[in-house]
């Protein structure tokens, strides 16, 4: 039970949202950052140096692969699972993000249509919720979330589990390759807290 997406970013902290069937410029143009174009392009730590660490000036990475727009974050911010921002992305489609700063808990949001529809905290052991949890809870039952006994298991790590889990329910596929080089970067101010 390997998750490709996990491979494509550092499972201690990191931020992905993923917009189905819009094209990275539509995207950047729904998070307001369209005028930055042409993007500078980065990899990982390249952008970090570049904009500094992700409470300094949020940034992201950007990239398309099946029929998804993926956008990394540049020192897992989390600006983006905001439900303000996560359901002005998911207008006419949907979105869903995962979050996982060092010794913080995993996130993961799901959105359509602009309406969050459910929010899920690793940290308080219990399902999703929102006006329609189900379908993030089924992939995080599936993976494993939810019984006691993987909580305990070092075989069982929650943000390689969610990543696995959003992959599988909406196939999500992102190549290593691709995430590791280096991308079209925007930096986000007006998301700075």
């Amino acid at each position: 039970m390997a998750s490709t997406l996990a491979a494509c970013v550092h499972l201690e902290s990191f931020g992905i949202t993923c917009v189905r069937g819009l094209t990275p410029d539509e995207v950047l143009s729904r998070l307001g950052v369209a005028d930055q174009a042409p993007y500078p392009q980065f990899t990982e730590e390249d952008a970090i140096e570049q904009f500094g660490h992700g409470f300094e000036l949020p940034a992201v990475r950007v990239c398309a692969s099946g029929g998804w727009t993926f956008l990394l974050d540049v020192d897992d911010h989390g600006r983006l699972l905001q439900t303000p921002v996560l359901t002005r992305l998911s207008r006419g489609t949907e979105a869903v993000s995962v979050w996982k700063l060092l010794s913080h808990t995993t996130e993961v949001s799901h959105a359509r249509d602009g309406e969050l529809l459910a929010e899920f905290s690793a940290w308080m052991f219990e399902p999703a919720e929102g006006a329609d949890p189900v379908r993030l809870n089924r992939a995080l039952t599936e993976v494993g979330f939810f019984v006691d006994e993987n909580w305990q298991s070092d075989d069982w790590f929650a943000p390689e589990m969610a990543l696995l889990a959003l992959e599988r329910e909406f196939g999500l596929a992102l190549s290593p390759e691709l995430a590791r080089g280096p991308l079209p970067t925007v930096s986000l101010p007006h998301l700075k807290d």
